[in-house]
């Protein structure tokens, strides 16, 4: 089997997208000055198109390494005997922790890596993150962050489909 990964952060401070708004006038959305931010590890099956995402505090190898061992389950639970990931060349994709982790699992994962400054080969970048941000993050501010994750869980499982059962809420 094939997928895309991709990761991006989101912020509960909201941004302004394309608005109507009178000249000379500017578009203003209430919050409450919180900027905290989560990130959403994101695997696109190919050419299925649906995703496997979960939600994590930040990017680092140890979540990276928890993503993997959870798509590691989802293709055991699939009965799939392997699984090609292509993802770019995030610090975290290419550090020594992660890097020991996908060697020893070179039974079920290979890993393609796409040419650096490439995001465009990358079909989650456009399909999935910047729909996210667009469609559920724009214009808008969540009083809570679980009611954004609440929100792109909606989204991403009403545009696209979920290939695995279970979503992890880290933070």
């Amino acid at each position: 089997m094939l997928a895309f990964e991709d990761e991006t952060t989101l912020t509960q401070k909201p941004c302004i997208r394309r608005s109507m708004s009178f000249e000379g006038q500017q578009y203003k959305i209430e919050h409450n000055g919180t900027r905290n931010k989560f990130s959403v590890y994101i695997s696109m099956l190919w050419p299925d198109q649906k995703l496997m995402y979960y939600f994590y505090d930040k990017m680092n190898s140890k979540n990276t390494i928890d993503y993997l061992e959870k798509l590691r389950k989802n293709v055991i639970k699939s009965k799939w005997k392997s699984l090609i990931l292509i993802w770019d060349y995030a610090s975290f994709h290419i550090s020594k922790r992660t890097n020991d982790y996908i060697n020893a699992q070179k039974h079920w994962l290979t890993i393609i890596y796409l040419p650096k400054k490439a995001p465009y080969l990358n079909p989650n970048e456009r399909k999935v993150n910047q729909q996210i941000k667009s469609c559920v993050c724009a214009n808008r501010f969540y009083e809570h962050i679980q009611d954004q994750k609440a929100a792109v869980s909606y989204f991403l499982d009403n545009k696209f489909g979920r290939w695995n059962d279970d979503i992890h809420y880290d933070t």
